[in-house]
């Protein structure tokens, strides 16, 4: 009896501890949504920094408070978006977003009442 069970539980235990150490690849897919991976957390603390900066410096550059402007921020770039009154404004704007620490770019969406 003992002889029967080292016979066939030795190669089971083998069989078993191989398909154990295979499984951990099993359960990560590919994603074909074609979405970007998720943001990883510090990215979007910092972003929430930015845009707190941003947002920020703009209200305490002179002529710019008055705006309003909406201030998006992702993976570091800014995107400014809003009615101005001028040219300058705009330009303003962008020269103060770039200032702030950790912006990488600034997208300009910012439109000129007429």
């Amino acid at each position: 009896m003992v002889v029967l069970l080292k016979r066939f539980v030795r190669p089971g235990v083998v069989a078993a501890c191989i398909l154990l150490v295979s499984l951990p690849g099993c359960n990560k897919t590919k994603d074909m949504t074609g979405n970007p991976p998720p943001v990883a957390v510090d990215t979007a603390v910092d972003d929430a920094v930015i845009t707190a900066k941003v947002k920020a410096a703009l209200l305490t550059s002179g002529d710019l408070k008055s705006l309003g402007l909406q201030v998006l921020v992702q993976n570091h770039e800014v995107t400014l978006s809003g009615l101005a009154d001028s040219k300058a404004q705009v330009e303003t704007s962008i020269v103060v977003a770039k200032g702030v620490d950790r912006v990488t770019n600034v997208v300009n969406h910012i439109n000129i009442k007429k």
